[in-house]
């Protein structure tokens, strides 16, 4: 079966597990038990839109079940704007939770780049610790998986083991209605084989009867409407729909057709429907360390001077990228001569380096060109080499693309810390500044992708996640915009810190540190903008610098891009806001120069030199120059436009 099937099947396998109104997870407090059940009993009933705000309550209070409620209502669109980045978000706080689905639905995310980066190494292992937490549709799926060599090595032990896993799963099935099974099973599924939780097809949705069509014809619209949208999410579709290599659609939407034959029977909910040899099979559980050995040991004994096996197990075969290297997966079968085989790498006929192969993961890192390439792969022993393992990977072209913008928006005011003030217009910071970077998507940005953090979402983690979000999102044609308004400290050495969510004054430890932002900073694709709007932010790059803050700094002077800081104030001075201004003196600023206030004559666009002159004035002037800001340019880029004016 080539690669695209592979792919394929599992996309089908990996359906978007439904909210479930039944199962609870982890205990939470009294009242985010009493919200989420205010909002299932909203989304029982239809109203999306009115359960969406009750479901945000309840997850930022930390239920999982209502982080994973909201990751599923923006990833469909469900009560609010379709946001798969907000959707991963909160799928990734409730798997942090342990939450099953949650950890299932974000390897979904993973797999297939929806919010998140594709990463399968990721996917994988969300997918397995979702089958630990004895999640049975995951349970099913890595069984079919292990059977498949989809994102694992081929292994049929594997395989068996998470079907009699699953086999003994007596888990909950997702919620669905007695009518919704009925429709389900007069839709002429002659297979036998539709998958768990797949939607009625679209067709026969129409023909079957629900309960609102006997309802009096003078019954009020809004009414009406709610019985629909209740009708939809009893019977709410779990497949994910996306964008595959090959021309397959999933059911759901009107003319949407699913196509039978590529959904394994693995998937099938009565697992006890399998062959009686599956089903009898003792439940002997080996470790992989075991099972390792076993495979080597058969392979030794039954073949002993076969020639390996190797296999790329990803990326896919015409896989589009973007970066200068990929990790490449690979299956290597070679009996006795595990230890002494080779694997041999080429990119385009050129032989690549060894050194960076891992073999306990069977995982190397292969440099890439400008341009599409071949990567060809064989395994190397005294009894021969492999058949060669072939992929074609596409670079996507930016020679002539407009760059992206990414941005993350960080304010924070409501600390808890008594020697902390409260701050009454970081928050609203953090969205002015959003709104107006939101608006420069064709000057000349191909698109401007912005990410809010305000107080209980801006925690120490979660400022990290966005910073990886930054990583792994940009290429070196984009530029990346760091904004954090909040308060700011510095130790005895001088050292600045950022106060995130939940921090404290008398712990700097467990706040984000100077070396924290320059070590995430370093692996940022493009161009790296910071904006800093707290007290001593000048410090950021001051207080006394280690070998490895100097190494970073001769590496930002060795690079193309690079960083830039715009701090609100010097490594000394406190940063002001005062609500007759509307926002901090900075942002204030910042915001003003945006929305074009900094404009000269005959400018194409806001500079990096212009706004570093606006700023210095307009703040010296609001705060009756009690508050100076500074601009830091560690690496001496070149000045560029921010952004280009409207004509």
């Amino acid at each position: 079966m080539s690669n695209h099937k592979f792919a394929l099947i599992f996309a089908l396998m990996l359906a978007l597990v439904t909210p479930s109104l039944l199962a609870k997870g982890a205990p939470v407090d009294d009242e985010g038990k009493a919200l989420l059940a205010k909002a299932d009993s909203l989304y029982r009933l239809g109203y999306f839109e009115k359960a969406v705000p009750v479901y945000l309550q309840a997850a930022q209070l930390g239920n999982a079940e209502a982080q994973f409620d909201m990751g599923y209502a923006c990833y469909n669109g469900e009560g609010t704007d379709r946001d798969y980045t907000s959707a991963a978000m909160w799928f990734k706080r409730a798997a942090r939770q342990q939450f099953a689905k949650a950890q299932y639905n974000l390897a979904y995310c993973y797999m297939n780049g929806r919010g998140v980066p594709r990463d399968y190494d990721k996917a994988s292992d969300l997918l397995h610790s979702s089958a630990e937490n004895n999640y049975k549709r995951a349970q099913l799926t890595l069984a079919d998986c292990y059977a498949k060599g989809i994102l694992v090595e081929q292994d049929e032990a594997e395989s068996g083991r998470w079907k009699l896993r699953a086999e003994d799963n007596q888990g909950v099935r997702p919620a669905v209605s007695p009518v919704a099974e009925k429709e389900k099973a007069n839709v002429g599924d002659t297979k036998g084989e539709q998958p768990v939780g797949h939607a009625i097809p679209a067709k026969a949705q129409a023909k079957a009867q629900h309960p609102i069509a006997h309802k009096p014809a003078t019954a009020p619209s809004n009414v009406i409407k709610a019985a629909v949208n209740a009708q939809k999410a009893i019977s709410q579709k779990e497949t994910l729909e996306g964008d595959f290599s090959i021309d397959v659609t999933l059911p759901g939407e009107e003319g949407e057709t699913v196509v039978a034959e590529a959904e394994p029977k693995a998937r099938q909910e009565n697992v006890a429907d399998a062959t009686p040899t599956e089903a009898t099979k003792p439940n002997v559980i080996l470790g992989p360390k075991q099972l390792k050995a076993a495979e080597q040991a058969q392979a030794a004994s039954v073949h002993p001077t076969t020639t390996p096996v190797l296999r790329i197990l990803y990326p896919e075969d015409q896989s589009m990228f973007h970066t200068d290297q990929v990790k490449v997966k690979y299956q290597l079968i070679a009996g006795n001569a595990a230890d002494s085989t080779r694997v041999v790498v080429t990119v385009d006929g050129q032989r690549q380096p060894q050194t960076r192969a891992v073999r306990a993961a069977n995982t190397i890192d292969v440099d890439l060109p400008r341009h599409d390439c071949t990567v060809m792969m064989y395994a190397q022993n005294k009894y021969g080499n492999s058949e060669p393992s072939t992929i074609r990977l596409i670079r996507e072209s930016t020679s002539f693309e407009l760059p992206k913008l990414f941005v993350v928006a960080i304010g924070v005011g409501d600390y808890q810390d008594p020697k902390l003030p409260k701050l009454k217009l970081t928050t609203k910071d953090a969205q002015d500044f959003a709104r107006a970077i939101a608006t420069k998507k064709g000057l000349p940005y191909e698109d401007v992708q912005v990410k809010v953090l305000c107080d209980g979402e801006a925690t120490r983690a979660d400022i990290f996640e966005a910073m990886e979000w930054l990583k792994q999102e940009s290429s070196p044609n984009d530029v990346c915009v760091f904004f954090y308004a909040g308060h700011g400290l510095r130790d005895e050495k001088d050292r600045f810190y950022f106060i995130p969510h939940g921090c404290s004054s008398d712990k700097l430890y467990d706040c984000f540190s100077a070396s924290d932002f320059r070590n995430e900073a370093e692996d940022i694709n493009g161009k790296f903008i910071a904006f800093v709007d707290a007290c001593y932010s000048g410090a950021l790059f001051g207080g006394t610098r280690s070998a490895a803050t100097a190494h970073f700094i001769e590496q930002l002077k060795r690079s193309k891009n690079g960083m830039l800081l715009y701090a609100s104030s010097s490594s000394d001075t406190k940063s002001q806001e005062d609500e007759s201004w509307g926002n901090g003196a900075f942002t204030k600023a910042l915001v003003e120069a945006i929305n074009g206030a900094a404009r000269e004559d005959h400018a194409e666009g806001l500079s990096t030199q212009e706004l570093e002159h606006f700023l210095y004035k307009e703040v010296r002037k609001i705060t009756n120059y009690k508050q100076t800001p500074i601009f830091i340019n560690p690496n001496g880029i070149e000045h560029f436009n921010h952004f280009n004016y409207e004509k």
